[in-house]
């Protein structure tokens, strides 16, 4: 049995020795050289699928703001205003359970304190551009 645990021990620096790397090359990466030898190429972020949620009217929400579009795109979503005469849902149930969808995917999305985050940004934002049109 000893002699068993000494061969194994034995061996396995033998393995670990034959697997350790030669040697070791700086300064090959944009991060360590200013003129790199190999280029790293940027691979395209993932983008978010963006969702709509379904307003009848367009009271405080800042549409147009850049600041609060900033925002709006980094949260995933748009409003979609619904306009007299022309809706994208012919009645509010339908409605209604479009707009349950979207705030479960933008709770998966942002969190579950993602509606007090949305508030908080849209008074920063109404309060750093003066927006106070339409409150």
């Amino acid at each position: 049995m000893k002699f068993f645990a000494i061969s194994i021990l034995f061996l396995s620096s033998i393995v670990t020795a034959t697997y350790c790397q030669d040697k070791l090359v700086f300064g090959d990466t944009a991060n360590t050289n200013t003129t790199p030898t190999n280029k790293r190429e940027d691979k395209g972020q993932k983008q978010k699928r963006v969702v709509q949620w379904v307003k009848n009217d367009s009271k405080g929400l800042l549409i147009g703001n850049p600041c609060m579009e900033d925002i709006m795109a980094e949260m995933g979503f748009t409003y979609l205003i619904q306009m007299e005469g022309v809706s994208v849902y012919k009645n509010n149930i339908g409605r209604y359970f479009h707009n349950k969808g979207v705030k479960t995917v933008l709770f998966f999305r942002n969190g579950p304190f993602w509606r007090l985050k949305l508030h908080k940004k849209r008074r920063e934002c109404r309060s750093q551009t003066r927006d106070f049109v339409g409150d």
